[in-house]
């Protein structure tokens, strides 16, 4: 049987913890790590980001790309009291502030978390002060990665969950009657909405690129930036429900004239119309666009044959 989407991709968990050099803590989150794919799961943590440009490109950039958060607030320094304001009893340490930069951008992403701290840290630090969450405190270090398998079993994280569209060819093809009189056929492909919950809002199509393979060197072919049309709709953007799936026409063929792609764009010129012609082998990329998703591309071979019934998209 073949697998769907969601079998084949795994939710991934972004795993935020301190990493002290000398200490046990990298051994502890790759622990962690370990744990979490046993369930199913994709995961993840940085290891030695020493620069400021190495922090927003690997880690706060990448955030977005995660659907969980698993954050862990290991023991830092001595917090150091006054007289006035003196050091809570069982509160004498500070937290880690990395992860805590980690966890103000999980929060605003309103990504799903389980929360740990380390105890001895003090309460309400940091993020945890602005945050409407509990953490739950450890003290053996060894039982942390079972103790977060507990709260990911009990807060019911789905494995298949993913915050992504992903392109597909479509199955076949779909006949439709021109004005000329002429059946034409149109390919599709195919997005789904791959997020449990969350509807992708105003999603536009394009054709990003397509070069033509069947030579010494693949030719780029010139495209402009235009929306294409979806499978049975007027208007160049859709909302896209949860786990649910919704076709483009990526081009069609008249009988005709079976070595010329049309396209159905949202264009009053010609000049934004691509203009793809003559029996090959092509490469399509398309770009699907989306106010709350990030972006998803596709590539799709094309063999344009002068007999219709021998043109293929793969």
């Amino acid at each position: 049987m073949e697998k769907t989407h969601e079998q084949e991709r795994r939710a991934r968990v972004f795993i935020s913890c301190g990493q002290t050099k000398g200490s046990d803590e990298v051994e502890i989150a790759r622990n962690i790590q370990t744990k979490l794919v046993s369930l199913g799961f994709d995961a993840w943590f940085a290891e030695e980001v020493h620069s400021l440009r190495g922090l927003r490109e690997n880690i706060f950039e990448n955030l977005a790309d995660f659907e969980y958060f698993v954050f862990v607030d290991f023991r830092r320094e001595k917090l150091v009291g006054t007289k006035s304001h003196p050091v809570p009893r069982n509160q004498k340490y500070r937290g880690s502030l990395f992860a805590n930069q980690e966890l103000a951008v999980a929060s605003y992403l309103e990504m799903p978390s389980v929360i740990f701290q380390e105890r001895g840290v003090k309460d309400r630090d940091g993020m945890l002060s602005c945050l409407q969450a509990n953490a739950i405190r450890f003290h053996n270090r060894d039982s942390l990665p079972t103790m977060i398998e507990k709260e990911v079993k009990k807060a019911k994280w789905d494995r298949h969950h993913r915050n992504e569209l992903v392109l597909e060819r479509g199955s076949g093809y779909s006949p439709h009657l021109q004005n000329n009189g002429e059946t034409a056929r149109f390919f599709h492909v195919t997005v789904h909405n791959l997020h449990r919950f969350k509807t992708a809002t105003n999603c536009n199509v394009y054709l990003e690129s397509a070069s033509k393979l069947d030579q010494p060197i693949a030719t780029p072919l010139p495209i402009n930036s235009v929306e294409f049309k979806w499978a049975g709709y007027v208007f160049p953007s859709v909302n896209l429900p949860p786990r649910n799936k919704r076709r483009f026409d990526a081009f069609f063929i008249l009988p005709s004239q079976p070595t010329r792609l049309f396209f159905r764009t949202f264009s009053d010129s010609t000049e934004f119309i691509p203009q793809i012609e003559g029996a090959g082998k092509y490469e399509l990329g398309y770009l699907v666009t989306s106010e709350n998703f990030p972006p998803a591309r596709a590539s799709v071979i094309l063999t344009l044959s002068k007999t219709l019934d021998n043109t293929t998209l793969s």
